[in-house]
């Protein structure tokens, strides 16, 4: 008797969650001569395998009776590999994985060459936690199968739990393995590697990590690498210089058993996940200004800023209200943030409101400001800098003032109005203006306003969220506007998350990491803007 037993799709499912391609429901019968022990069990063993295919098939709708039945073939006939093959991977989908473990280590011993139970048992074995025996088996497994993604996948992700990244990166160089996936682990590697040295530039070491950097560069030819190099030289020799923002490593992050995603806090891949919306939600009425400057020319900038422009937009058009086009949300990064394309950008979205008073209008900052002290004893106005501003330069003629946009935003009909800024401005050391000259608060007209008006922090700093690799209020806001927030703010559930509801749940993430809970909002409108329910 032979075949494959089907696996139906909600299996399939379970185990591409797990990341290992090969763990198939299979059956399959080994060869040779039957030994006078086994002798015994030749009159059990077809009742057996039958029993054992039942099993397979009935698995997936009811896992209990299904695994029952396979424990139960497993007591007829012992000897056969296929049962023992199909009840560790009923054992591993049914969460007992370390019974897994012991069958398909016990299946290696006659069968050392099945691919399947070796990467199998590889990736049981790391996810379980035990790092370094998953490491030794896929290092084993790949010297017979080198072209093995699966064991590729157990080898490189221990490895990194392990915080061995220049030996994953140098693997991976080394390897002839191909495809998108392995350059994503590759890149990865090289971040991590990069981050070891820039730890070691940061706690002091400076001469020792730019001429480890130095070295790297000479021994890959990465942009990774060669970037990382020259910015660690140009930081040794000018104390202004930008030193990046330290990211978390799989080593210390990661969850040290089970699903390592626990471990990574960043919603990129969770936005770019999120399906369209379909037309009869969108809004042809939407209109949206996002900007993000964390590369200015002349100053430093917030980290990650540009991440909270990308990510804000990439919700507000996949999950949003937002039509997906220029002529709905523009969004401008970094070196695109010009004074005059953002004035442009301005005048754009106020015109629409001015042509629709219906109209729902988003204005979103993330990057440097200042309060600006008009010489001549005037009012002073808030600022938002623009990308190629000079810090002593600074003024409202080159700059965006955040004060008349208010004023602007405040003269228009339309109820629906949002200004969200990533930014503070006041006299704390985070908020300081990188130039020279005082910092001061901005003055209290300011902080009034008719329309929704958002502000990161008034009094505090507007922190960042290192794990998320974004400022701490736009990510927890994002978060929010993903799911957490619904039902926040004594709303009920009802598939949308509003402003109240974002906010609510933003502020309250805050509070419970002890980092800066003072954002302001002049008002809290029940403004929709993230669909999370079904589809019609």
């Amino acid at each position: 008797m032979s075949g494959v037993a089907p696996v139906n799709r909600s299996v399939r499912g379970a185990l591409r969650r797990l990341g290992v391609a090969l763990l198939v429901l299979a059956v399959w019968i080994g060869g040779g001569g039957i030994s006078p022990a086994l002798a015994l069990q030749m009159n059990t063993c077809p009742m057996a395998r039958e029993m054992a295919l039942k099993g397979v098939d009935l698995f997936d709708s009811q896992p209990q009776k299904g695994l029952a039945a396979l424990q139960e073939a497993f007591g007829f006939c012992p000897a056969d590999l296929s049962i023992r093959y199909n009840l560790g991977l009923a054992h591993y989908l049914s969460g007992d994985k370390p019974k897994a473990r012991d069958l398909w280590r016990k299946l290696l011993e006659p069968r050392p060459e099945d691919v399947k139970t070796i990467a199998n048992l590889a990736w049981t074995h790391f996810d379980l936690g035990d790092d370094d025996s998953a490491h030794i088996v896929a290092f084993r497994g790949l010297a017979k199968f080198p072209d093995n993604m699966a064991l590729a996948h157990t080898k490189v992700f221990s490895l990194f739990r392990m915080g061995r990244y220049l030996e994953a990166f140098d693997w991976l160089t080394r390897s002839k393995l191909t495809g998108i996936q392995v350059g994503r682990w590759r890149e990865q590697a090289g971040h991590y590697v990069v981050e070891t040295v820039w730890r070691q530039f940061r706690d002091g070491e400076r001469k020792e990590a730019v001429a480890r950097a130095v070295q790297l560069a000479k021994d890959y030819t990465d942009f990774v690498i060669l970037e990382a190099k020259n910015k660690m030289v140009q930081a040794m020799v000018d104390p202004d210089a930008e030193v990046p923002y330290p990211i978390a490593l799989p080593h210390e992050s990661w969850a040290k058993s089970g699903d390592i995603l626990e471990g990574q806090e960043t919603l990129d891949e969770l936005i770019q996940a999120q399906p369209t919306l379909n037309p009869w939600v969108k809004r042809f009425d939407a209109f949206a200004m996002v900007s993000g400057i964390y590369q200015y020319q002349n100053m430093r900038g917030r980290p990650f800023a540009d991440r909270d422009a990308v990510n804000l937009q990439k919700l507000l058009v996949r999950r949003g209200q937002f039509i997906d086009d220029n002529d709905h949300v523009r969004l401008r990064i970094n070196k695109e943030a010009t004074h005059r394309v953002l004035a442009s950008d301005l005048e754009w979205l106020m015109g629409q409101g001015r042509i629709n008073p219906n109209a729902l209008l988003l204005f979103y900052f993330s990057g440097n400001g200042l309060v600006w002290k008009d010489p001549a004893g005037g009012k002073s106005e808030v600022l938002l800098a623009p990308v190629e501003v000079r810090p002593e330069e600074i003024s409202p003629t080159n700059a965006l003032s955040l004060s008349r946009i208010k004023q602007e935003l405040d003269t228009l009909p339309n109820k629906e109005v949002i200004l969200l800024v990533e930014s503070c401005f006041n006299p704390k050391p985070g908020c300081a203006w990188p130039g020279e000259g005082p910092s001061t608060a901005p003055p209290p007209e300011f902080l009034v306003s008719a329309k929704p008006f958002g502000l990161a922090a008034q009094n505090a700093e507007a922190g960042v969220w290192g794990p998320g690799r974004q400022s701490a209020f736009t990510y927890f806001l994002l978060k929010g506007l993903l799911g957490a927030g619904d039902g926040r703010a004594k709303q009920p559930k009802d598939g949308w998350v509003d402003l109240r509801e974002a906010v609510d749940y933003a502020q309250q993430q805050l509070s419970e990491r002890n980092m800066s809970n003072d954002a302001l909002f002049s008002q809290i409108l029940p403004l929709r803007l993230i669909h999370i329910g079904g589809e019609r």
